[in-house]
């Protein structure tokens, strides 16, 4: 395979899982607002902390004098100037597979192209008038047919090893940087340690990751930080746990090398940081500790993906 093409098909699977988790984290910010009926001040400071836990405060700060519910969605999800909403996730992603067809299902570009073709005629008027409920759960539904048809359909060959490593990476620094965001916001409030006040956080956490139903057959009622962060970090079980991600993203690497064994370095990479992920819990004795080695962790995945980007594609990592 020519390195465009691995290159373009790696980026299609991170966008596809951002655009996942910026829908999700809104779908649930908004459920939040109206479950806990906050008041104005209230509600405008989880949207900030909204842009925190995706980790663009400074470019939205750069772009926007005021932080509300309208120009959070507009950053987040209309800005095209922003690389990182999901209208321009989405918009890359049909750009990547045009240049991809003969190496995709047809099936897989027209859902793309038709998805691409309705979310081009929508904007935060027509969003905020109607329902940003329907909206987002339109996205969703997107989302689910987009993966589901690749996991019936597709070749188990490098395109899909590659999309599926683009996929596991992004969704290995979700978790990470939504975790710093809220241990974080924890510090800054001095809450930490006060599970009774935290539970509805956890909760919202949980939905923001779909981990809620998971978490609540293992653990029940037992809604604590720290087994909200053991869940979120290491449960092999929860396809959306980090040390889950990191097992796939190893699987997929691993895939890779078999055809091109200068992937072997990236492989012993992947291992390293799912060693990393499992010690994490002897980190949760110290607040500061806890916080970084989630941001050591973080920085791991950043060189993972110059690690990719240098060995096969030969060209610049963008961090996301």
């Amino acid at each position: 395979m020519m390195n465009r093409s691995a290159e373009l098909l790696f980026w299609v699977g991170r966008y596809i899982e951002r655009i996942e988790n910026h829908t999700r984290l809104i779908d649930v910010n908004y459920h939040l607002r109206h479950e806990l009926k906050r008041n104005e001040t209230e509600t405008d400071c989880m949207w900030e902390r909204l842009v925190s836990a995706i980790g663009h405060v400074q470019t939205f700060n750069k772009k926007y004098e005021t932080t509300n519910e309208r120009t959070i969605i507009q950053f987040l999800t209309f800005d095209k100037t922003n690389a990182n909403s999901i209208c321009s996730c989405v918009y890359q992603t049909r750009t990547n597979m045009r240049a991809l067809r003969q190496l995709l299902p047809d099936d897989l570009w027209d859902i793309t192209n038709a998805f691409y073709l309705w979310i081009k005629e929508q904007n935060l008027q027509s969003v905020m008038k109607q329902s940003p409920y329907l909206f987002y759960q339109r996205i969703r539904e997107w989302l689910a047919t987009f993966n589901g048809t690749a996991d019936s359909i597709m070749v188990r060959d490098q395109e899909w090893n590659f999309l599926q490593a683009g996929k596991y990476l992004e969704r290995t620094e979700n978790i990470l940087r939504i975790l710093s965001s809220i241990y974080l916001n924890f510090l800054e409030d001095g809450t930490l340690s006060q599970d009774k006040n935290n539970y509805n956080r956890m909760i919202v956490l949980l939905k923001s990751v779909g981990g809620y139903e998971g978490f609540r057959k293992f653990h029940a009622n037992n809604v604590t930080f720290e087994k909200v962060f053991e869940f979120m970090m290491l449960h092999p079980a929860f396809p959306r746990s980090v040390h889950s991600a990191l097992t796939s993203l190893e699987t997929s690497l691993q895939s890779i090398k078999q055809q091109d064994y200068n992937f072997a370095l990236l492989s012993d990479q992947a291992l390293d940081l799912t060693v990393k992920i499992k010690e994490i819990l002897a980190g949760l004795h110290g607040e500061l500790h806890g916080l970084d080695l989630l941001y050591k962790m973080l920085e791991s995945c950043h060189q993972l993906g110059g690690s990719i980007s240098k060995t096969f594609f030969q060209e610049e990592f963008v961090e996301a």
